[in-house]
């Protein structure tokens, strides 16, 4: 599909918002720069009509399945991380600082959305890498802006070196491909290695550039080995930064993945077919077993948290492990649907259980360790209720968003005959219950550990019981979201 402009309406006007945030953020008034969080409301809103076809603008037909589900979902996950961001730096004890860098922090958001929203119309080489960097580059920023403390500054240090450090790795793999197919353009790439497999003649350059790209883009989503920057800037970072942070690279990151291993359409036979299929399938195993075991020995809430999203990857990469069925199917047997299908959960789950806990961080270092929830049931039990809402879904409990994330992602693997992989996705969702049964119990069976000084933010409160609403009523009809992940084109 050659690149055409109407299909970047959606990430053109996220663009032109972020770009108005900026500029709000010159301004002298501190009224008007923080109207920057209005902007980016109405930036999303727009992106999402755009995306969906609600406002004319994009041709029917123009942007593939997988490109309008990305760029949906992007707006979507965008709008509530700017709820769950409302005020953002906090105004509890304004300073100067804060008013200053407020607009910029909006600004920052939009523009790693809009990456994000690219990542599923790029049909080249160069324009994914710089979606990758688009989506990374603001986070950073992010990170060390977003709160005025030594460990933020840590943590966005080692965040941008390792990220760096991960950049060079995939460009390095996709020069590789580069020198095996003589082009940049996926398509193009894609027929030229199908060709080559179908032969049994893929020289070792294009196995070792997927290789190579595999791992740098592990990074992005927190994948072992390349996971041990995700504690130290998920405690570090302020949490609605955490609450991005959680879903936008690892949407980038994982949509890149599907790119890059389409261009084989699942076929490995001559590419070291074995050996790229072990890859993932040790990636998968080490991601969910290293994670969860992590998260059972932390006490903070946001590094439980972080582990837990390491955990989620793995999960979601035992789909990239099962591949698409290529005669189509829905998300019990296509691994690529239940992936996209497990991200919409995440996203939906794990924003729901930010929202919680920044509404209950009135006061700066508040509630971060699973302690200091201790008991909140009876100050603030709708809040609680929301938490272990969001909570019971990351555990996979039933009648619940995250259970059929799990299942479907269990069937595809069974189907495709990885049953072991689906017993070990087992085990470890068993494992990752006691660190989330730990928090529950600590809200509802212990006495209070210190007072909770709510914060008094609408947009936050809406944004928590919106989530928690969703992961119940998806949970109960998850046919929307499945009809919607179904037969996706990987092109």
């Amino acid at each position: 599909m050659e690149t055409n402009l109407y299909t970047l309406l959606p990430e053109i006007v996220l663009l032109l918002a972020a770009l108005a945030a900026m500029l709000l953020g010159m301004l002298k008034n501190d009224r008007l720069r923080a109207s920057a969080q209005i902007l980016a409301l109405l930036g999303l809103l727009a992106a999402f009509g755009l995306a969906t076809g609600f406002l004319p603008g994009i041709p029917a037909g123009l942007v593939s399945p997988l490109g309008q589900f990305v760029s949906v979902l992007t707006a979507a996950a965008g709008f509530m991380a700017i709820l769950v961001a409302w005020d953002m730096p906090s105004t509890d004890n304004p300073s100067e600082t804060d008013k200053h860098y407020r607009a910029e922090f909006y600004s920052m958001l939009l523009f790693s959305l809009a990456g994000v929203s690219m990542m599923g119309k790029v049909n080249d080489l160069i324009w994914m890498f710089m979606a990758l960097e688009l989506v990374s580059i603001p986070t950073y920023i992010l990170v060390a802006t977003g709160r005025g403390s030594i460990q933020a500054q840590e943590s966005a240090i080692k965040y941008f070196f390792l990220g760096a450090l991960a950049a060079a790795i995939f460009l390095f793999g996709f020069s590789y491909l580069y020198g095996f197919a003589g082009d940049t353009r996926l398509a193009s790439i894609g027929t030229t290695l199908m060709t080559a497999i179908n032969a049994h003649e893929v020289p070792p350059l294009a196995t070792i550039g997927i290789a190579l790209a595999i791992i740098g883009i592990a990074y992005k989503i927190a994948a072992v080995p390349m996971h041990f920057y995700a504690a130290d800037v998920y405690q570090g970072a302020a949490t609605p930064v955490t609450a991005f942070l959680a879903f936008a690279p690892k949407a980038a990151g994982f949509v890149a993945l599907i790119q890059i291993l389409g261009l084989t359409q699942w076929e490995f036979p001559g590419l070291g077919g074995q050996s790229l299929i072990a890859m993932l399938t040790v990636l998968a195993v080490l991601t969910m077993t290293v994670g969860n075991t992590l998260a059972l020995m932390q006490r903070n809430i946001k590094r439980i948290l972080a582990y837990s999203s390491i955990a989620h990857t793995g999960y979601m990469l035992v789909g990239l492990v099962v591949g698409p069925t290529l005669i189509g199917g829905d998300a019990s047997r296509d691994g690529i649907a239940a992936t996209l299908f497990y991200l919409v959960s995440y996203a939906v789950v794990n924003l729901g259980v930010f929202a919680c806990l920044i509404y209950l961080q009135g006061k700066p270092d508040s509630a971060e360790e699973v302690e200091d929830l201790s008991g909140i049931s009876k100050a603030h039990p709708w809040t609680a209720l929301g938490m272990t809402i969001c909570l019971l879904s990351l555990i996979g409990m039933p009648l619940t968003f995250g259970f059929w994330g799990k299942l479907y992602l269990i069937q595809s693997a069974f189907s495709a005959g990885h049953s072991w992989l689906a017993i070990i996705m087992v085990i470890n969702a068993a494992i990752a219950a006691a660190y989330y049964l730990r928090i529950i119990a600590a809200m509802y069976l212990r006495d209070p550990w210190l007072p909770i000084v709510p914060r008094k933010s609408i947009p936050v409160g809406i944004a928590a019981v919106t989530c928690s609403v969703g992961v119940i009523l998806l949970g109960v009809f998850p046919q929307f979201i499945l009809q919607w992940t179904r037969v996706l084109t990987l092109k």
